[in-house]
């Protein structure tokens, strides 16, 4: 059951990243209202939970991410 939840993830934010990077991109609007989103922020984290749930998917593949990765070269 983890693997349909973890690709939806990877898919999820993988949308939205491209999504709010397409919004963040345009130009403007010359109103007064107050633009409640901010668009480079949304980017920048749900790009980060992309990169976290591909991460989890290597790990799930068995590769070994993290800690102990120098195999006897390191303190």
């Amino acid at each position: 059951m983890e693997w349909p939840i973890t690709i939806a993830a990877v898919a999820l934010f993988g949308g939205l990243t491209a999504f709010a990077g397409w919004m963040s991109g345009r130009p403007r609007r010359d109103s007064l209202r107050v633009q409640w989103i901010s668009w480079p922020l949304v980017t920048v984290l749900a790009a980060t939970a992309a990169i976290f749930a591909i991460i989890h998917v290597a790990g799930m593949l068995g590769y070994q991410t993290g800690g102990n990765t120098l195999r006897g070269y390191g303190p």
